[in-house]
């Protein structure tokens, strides 16, 4: 077995700097996707919620249209809803369930959205530490750079 150490390589300002620049790209593209996720988990949350709350009896009440809630329709609810609801599979699929079988399935879809979003704050607290290490060291570089140009005028 060989004690021998790794060869140290040396980098540049410019590198530090470069591969600082790419880890803000990539946290900014990161930041966007969590925030797409986490929008999914919240309306998920919520269309739960919704059918738990809502009455099995007929009554009416009124839609909004718009994410905006700008506008809202009349409505009127059938007392045997519970049995004919309709949720999104994906891809444009659509099943006729019931109320606990629809709650059923979102709230997979919950535990698995909760799940890629636990990924992604892990792989954005990586790039957030690299980037929080580089952007330290990039600061004593320039440090020792000016306190050199200090010393020598």
């Amino acid at each position: 077995m060989s004690s021998e150490k790794p060869a140290k390589r040396v980098v540049t300002l410019e590198e530090l700097v470069g591969r600082a620049s790419e880890l803000r790209d990539q946290l900014n593209s990161l930041n966007t996707v969590l925030n797409m996720y986490l929008t999914q988990y919240r309306e998920t949350q919520l269309s739960i919620e919704t059918l738990r709350g809502l009455p099995e009896v007929s009554t009416e009440s009124f839609v909004v249209l718009d994410r905006l809630s700008s506008v809202f329709i009349p409505v009127k609810i059938e007392g045997n809803w519970v049995n004919s609801v309709l949720v999104n599979l994906g891809l444009g699929y659509y099943m006729r369930t019931s109320r606990e079988k629809a709650v059923e399935i979102l709230s997979r879809r919950a535990r698995e959205l909760e799940r890629v979003l636990s990924n992604l704050q892990a792989q954005q607290k990586a790039l957030l530490e690299e980037y929080l290490t580089l952007e330290r060291l990039i600061s004593q570089v320039i440090e020792t750079y000016r306190a050199k140009a200090t010393k020598s005028t």
